[in-house]
């Protein structure tokens, strides 16, 4: 599975075709959980990156609620882990274009710093094609 955060939020089961995921809120919650791949993002940020200011009553209510419908967008539960403190994606940061970017950004970085122009060429070029 891949996903994508560097444009509309997607996601590609098998490298396939984007499938959708759920509504806005479902998006914006797979997009901060996608920021910190494979790592448990605390309930009070995720509320307060989905709700803002004013979250509602029951705001960790509403969040298991955002957090089930990923799941079911997601087509396997076991992706969202709950944990005490919040909730971990469960997928390695490589399969995200963002982390990807990073890792590329670095890799022609350096390159250029060892004065390799045309080895960094490739790395910086496939970094900048992830972005839609």
């Amino acid at each position: 599975m891949q996903f994508g955060i560097l444009g509309p939020v997607e996601v590609r089961p098998g490298g396939t075709e984007a499938v959708a995921v759920g509504g806005p809120r479902v998006r914006a919650l797979l997009a901060m959980l996608l920021l910190d791949a494979g790592r448990v993002v605390t309930a009070e940020r995720l509320i307060d990156g989905l709700y803002g200011q004013e979250p509602p009553s029951g705001a960790a209510n509403a969040l298991q609620s955002q957090v089930s419908r990923l799941r079911r967008g997601l087509g396997d539960a076991a992706l969202v882990e709950g944990h005490p403190a919040g909730y971990r994606l469960a997928v390695d940061p490589g399969l995200v274009d963002a982390h990807r970017f990073g890792s590329l950004a670095r890799e022609g970085r350096l390159a250029l710093e060892r004065g390799d122009h045309a080895g960094a060429a490739a790395p910086l070029r496939e970094a900048l094609g992830l972005w839609r």
